[in-house]
């Protein structure tokens, strides 16, 4: 669970990393001297006058009125940086000279489509993203409260049949995780430690539970009758696998069931 978070920060520490790098380095094209460019100006305060006003310094080509906005098509033949005011904004536009940028050696040719000047960054997508994430992690952290809260509601005994159950009897290892499932039924229940000790070690440590005492024999019997199968080179066909597992639930079930009659 701690390396699926981990993991999960990383991949939206990279995504937030790829959408900012590529909003921050979207594409610019450079202005030249008898360039067209267009802007598309938002406001509701100015009108067609002021805006001749404001880029006066510029030839107006052609100014459209849009809905609550105005595209403003406009070019200058003088090189240079220009900052245009409009209400609480500033629109900079670099104009540069061709014989200076562009290394030519016939004759240079003007840019015939129009050309977007240089924009603030938009915060408003760094937001989403941020509503993004935010979602994301929102909805993971909630399946694993969802999730955790449905395990905490299956007892041991129930827990126990999910995992035993869902092994698959084409696992190579399926008599050592059926084992393992075992031990951590019995520890779970009985709060012993019994993971990593053999089998002999094993039933010393649960033979003073009470519990335990009618069925300690046949468990004896399934983890040496197991063991013999692990440690022993012998393969144990699909059939004796589930022959294995039919026996450790109906183990299990008498443990449980003397458990609960104790209680």
């Amino acid at each position: 669970m701690k390396k699926a978070r981990i993991l999960l920060f990383l991949l939206i520490i990279s995504i937030s990393y790829i959408c900012f790098s590529s909003l921050a380095t979207a594409e610019k094209r450079s202005i030249f001297v008898g360039d067209l460019i267009e802007l598309k100006v938002t406001s509701q305060n100015i009108t067609i006058d002021e805006l001749r006003d404001k880029f006066k310094g510029f030839e107006i080509v052609d100014i459209k009125e849009d809905e609550d906005s105005f595209l403003v098509t406009l070019r200058s033949f003088e090189p240079g940086e220009k900052t245009v005011k409009i209400e609480n904004k500033e629109i900079k536009i670099n104009v540069k000279s061709a014989l200076k940028e562009i290394k030519r050696d016939g004759i240079y040719e003007g840019e015939s489509m129009p050309v977007a000047a240089r924009k603030s960054f938009e915060w408003k997508y760094a937001f989403f993203i941020l509503i993004g994430i935010f979602l994301v992690t929102g909805g993971f952290n909630l399946w694993w409260l969802i999730r955790r809260r449905k395990k905490t509601q299956i007892d041991p005994y129930g827990y126990f049949k999910i995992q035993a159950k869902g092994l698959s009897l084409d696992d190579g290892e399926y008599l050592a995780k059926l084992t393992k499932c075992f031990k951590e039924y019995i520890e779970t229940v009985y709060s012993c430690t019994i993971r990593g000790k053999t089998t002999s070690e094993l039933i010393e440590e649960i033979r003073s539970i009470p519990d335990l005492q009618l069925v300690l024999p046949a468990v004896q019997n399934w983890l040496s009758d197991s063991d013999r199968f692990k440690y022993m080179g012998i393969t144990a066909g699909t059939e004796k696998k589930q022959e294995f597992l039919e026996l450790l639930l109906e183990l299990v079930r008498k443990i449980d069931y003397a458990k609960e009659v104790k209680s």
